[in-house]
């Protein structure tokens, strides 16, 4: 049984089942709004030359604050395509992705720029900041979401407890399963950054070959 831990991939739970693969869904994590979601209609208009966001939840949350400020125009930079289609759908499409989706990327390929907003989650690691910083770039990181880990039912455990491989969305849904049960399924990882985090946990590891959905789900393929 192959076992998708974010809870919100009922496209990946429907091509398991078209190969014939047991499948099922067990969101491990919960986001929660921070008081700095309140600032950023404000900050939208504080003469930033891009603003960067890494994430799905990070994105809805900028499209309601764009929505909030009345639509000003942005240049918004974003890690992965599905960040990219959050973005899209709600009428705001990114001016740049890397290409590849990670942060670092993002830095490494940020188009010229003196001033970022970062809107991130409280668990955004710093790489895209640091290398920002590296190259005389002013970052402003305003944390507008927090990821917290959920109470699972019963059932939900059972299902942990079942999985022969778990698909890894994060670092932090790695150690949310860990701290769940003793059981170390292979785990199909996201990225790199998720992958460490698994190996480190004791986890049989089988990394995206490239960050994405397209990679999480040929390193599915691979541990089944």
């Amino acid at each position: 049984m192959v076992l998708l831990t974010r809870g919100k991939d009922r496209a990946l739970l429907e091509r398991l089942a078209a190969l014939g693969v047991r499948a099922a869904e067990v969101a491990l994590l919960e986001q929660v709004d921070l008081p700095g979601l309140a600032r950023l209609p404000e900050a939208l208009g504080e003469g930033f030359d891009w603003v960067a966001v890494t994430s799905k939840e990070g994105a809805r949350r900028l499209l309601g604050a764009w929505e909030r400020a009345g639509r000003p125009p942005l240049r918004v930079a974003a890690v992965g395509e599905g960040t990219g289609e959050v973005l899209r759908q709600g009428g705001l499409p990114p001016t740049f992705l890397p290409e590849r989706a990670t942060a670092k990327d993002l830095a490494r390929a940020f188009p010229e720029a003196k001033r970022v907003l970062f809107v991130a989650g409280d668990l955004a690691g710093e790489g895209l900041e640091r290398g920002l910083r590296g190259r005389g770039v002013e970052v402003v990181r305003l944390e507008v979401y927090a990821t917290r880990e959920r109470e699972l039912s019963q059932r939900e455990r059972r299902l942990l407890e079942e999985a022969e491989v778990a698909a890894f969305f994060s670092p932090s849904g790695v150690r949310a399963y860990a701290r769940w049960t003793s059981r170390r399924p292979k785990a199909a990882c996201i990225g790199p950054s998720t992958a460490e985090a698994a190996r480190g946990l004791g986890f049989p590891v089988y990394e995206a070959p490239r960050p994405g959905l397209e990679g999480l789900w040929e390193a599915i393929l691979e541990a089944l």
